[in-house]
């Protein structure tokens, strides 16, 4: 999958920083409060954050992401 820069795409791929990321938000938010994630693109973070957050939404605009994304997060988490 190639990042399309009209939509200033950047994958993340680096383990470390998606948990280094992932305790950002852990510490800050509650897992019972609501989630938004903005452009989750192929779902690096957006799989460890289904983990803990069952109130999780995520907003794609991306047709190919949202395949993807389709593949993980049921129809009512996922806004396109």
């Amino acid at each position: 999958m190639r990042a399309k820069k009209q939509l200033g795409q950047h994958f993340l791929i680096d383990k470390s920083v998606i948990l280094r990321i992932i305790s950002n938000i852990s510490n800050q938010c509650s897992s019972e409060i609501p989630l938004l994630e903005v452009g989750p693109g192929q779902g690096a973070i957006t799989l460890e954050l289904l983990k803990d957050y069952p109130e999780f939404k995520a907003v794609e605009l991306d047709k190919d992401m949202i395949e993807i994304l389709r593949l993980h997060l049921k129809p009512d988490q996922l806004i396109n």
